[in-house]
């Protein structure tokens, strides 16, 4: 029996009414000690880590509001990476709770509350739902953290990665994402292509420069990559996946809501097409016609929304870590061009444009 497979049964265990047993720390020591990520709600002082049934000196314990991660290289990012290479964390936990403020919060109700505090609202930033990460699924949050870690190019290829939630009435734990068989989906994989000398964060860019002198709050809008899952309206409307689906094994009561098809629409991409590209390292979000942002939703996901016409390509969209939003038909234009005969006027008009833009 693995670590988090022992702490989930005596969890239960112990939920359920049966006598605390706690973990024969020796039979568990090539898995210790446990990073975790947590809200900084004080009522999980009580909990943690007694509910884990693991040593305060085995559990190092890293909080933030919302215990929100912003993408692979942020700041929380780094100090998990340094729990596991400098206070050798052996296996990672993003650790949601029920009843979480940052998700129950409105937008207004926060302004109030700083308005309270003599902060006016001119003050803040114009999308205070994105810096502060006021995101509408503790168990969604919670998978994003996970997809972001094993994402990250500092976070060991061997090292676990759960996602947790607890109850703070009750204490028990719900095992969100297993780490374990996340893992094993991931190595089965085949191995990468050997990378350029040099290259080591191909799908994020190059590694910003670190000095430990230099740690410092971080100033990254926690909100960047927070997901709101109202349930869609219309046909156009993209909803997110709960996770990438290579990685995260879903209980039947988050199943991702997939948006009805829309027969009556145009074909998206030309009659007979059986595929189209867009960047499958990127991450993307759509505005929906409501004006609310959706997403992160991976590239796979969106293609197929796309073919079975469920998004418009007219709609707005952002690849994650961007500022830039644009029609999400020109992520497609380059692929379009090659599998539309354009007119000469239209092709020539698009070369032009093209060789000007690289020209500046």
């Amino acid at each position: 029996m693995r670590l988090f497979e022992a702490i989930m049964a005596a969890n239960q265990r112990v939920a359920g009414g049966g006598p605390p047993a706690p973990l024969a720390q020796e039979e568990f020591s090539s898995a210790l000690p446990v990073v975790a990520l947590t809200c900084i709600d004080p009522r999980l002082n009580r909990l943690l880590p007694e509910a884990l049934g693991v040593a305060q000196e085995q559990f190092i314990w890293l909080r933030n509001a919302g215990n929100i991660l912003t993408g692979p290289a942020s700041s929380t990012m780094r100090s998990i990476a340094l729990a596991c290479a400098v206070k050798g964390g052996k296996e990672i936990a993003i650790i949601g709770h029920t009843d979480c403020r940052v998700r129950s919060i409105s937008m207004v109700e926060l302004s109030d509350r700083f308005k309270a505090l003599g902060i006016e609202r001119s003050k803040l930033p114009d999308n205070v739902n994105e810096f502060f990460g006021l995101f509408a699924s503790e168990r969604q949050n919670v998978m994003k953290g996970v997809d972001f870690a094993r994402q990250s190019a500092i976070i060991g290829p061997k090292v676990p990665v759960h996602g947790l939630m607890i109850d703070v009435q009750t204490g028990r734990l719900e095992w969100v994402v297993n780490g374990y068989d996340a893992l094993e989906q991931a190595t089965s994989k085949a191995p990468p292509q050997p990378q350029a000398a040099g290259v080591a964060w191909p799908a994020f860019g190059p590694m910003p420069g670190f000095n430990m002198g230099e740690l410092k709050m971080n100033d990254t809008q926690i909100g960047d990559s927070a997901t709101k899952i109202p349930v869609p309206a219309k046909p156009s409307e993209a909803r997110a996946p709960q996770s990438t689906a290579q990685e995260l094994r879903l209980s039947s009561a988050s199943q991702p809501f997939v948006p009805a098809a829309a027969p009556a629409l145009p074909p998206a991409v030309p009659e007979g097409s059986t595929s189209i590209k867009l960047d499958r390292s990127a991450l993307y979000r759509i505005l929906g016609d409501d004006k609310k942002v959706y997403g992160p939703v991976t590239a796979e996901e969106l293609e197929r929304w796309i073919m079975e016409n469920r998004v418009d390509l007219k709609s707005l969209a952002q690849i994650v870590g961007q500022k830039q939003w644009r029609t999400l038909e020109s992520f497609l234009l380059k692929e379009l061009q090659e599998r539309v005969h354009l007119p000469p006027g239209v092709a020539n008009a698009l070369k032009t444009a093209k060789d000007f833009k690289n020209k500046r």
